[in-house]
């Protein structure tokens, strides 16, 4: 859910559904003008071998990231079950911007959610670190 404190700052306060956090990768731009040319010398064979060589590893980057969103959605299912059998805790991460604030972690799905409606009320009355300080923090 999305808030915004007395300063105007926009917070966001979730549930962290899977056990880890994605890591998030920089992908390098390509230029794609005038990229696939096609020729018929064998200066244009250099450059196709050379194009070839330097995309393999963005190729095998994007294979690798298509792998890891693959597997995340076959656990995905599992470990919600898991959790909702087991009654697990549900960790509650709280963003400002796009800057990591902290976690706070609550066993079960109606105090988590309880929880988050706190959280995010005392980051509207400005109120965050006094009233509900976070268990893990960005700086831990």
């Amino acid at each position: 859910m999305k808030v915004q404190d007395p300063e105007g700052q926009t917070w966001r306060v979730r549930r962290r559904w899977l056990p880890w956090r994605r890591k998030v990768r920089d992908v390098p731009d390509v230029p794609v003008d005038g990229m696939f040319t096609s020729g018929d010398d064998a200066l244009s064979g250099i450059v196709a071998v050379i194009l070839l060589i330097v995309l393999l590893p963005v190729i095998v980057l994007f294979a690798a990231m298509l792998a890891e969103l693959l597997l995340l959605l076959l656990l995905l299912p599992l470990w919600l079950i898991v959790r909702a059998v087991t009654g697990g805790r549900w960790p509650i991460e709280v963003w400002r911007g796009k800057t990591y604030v902290g976690t706070d972690s609550v066993k079960g799905w109606t105090p988590s959610r309880v929880r988050m409606y706190d959280i995010a009320e005392a980051i509207r009355l400005g109120r965050l670190d006094t009233d509900f300080p976070l268990g893990e923090s960005a700086s831990s």
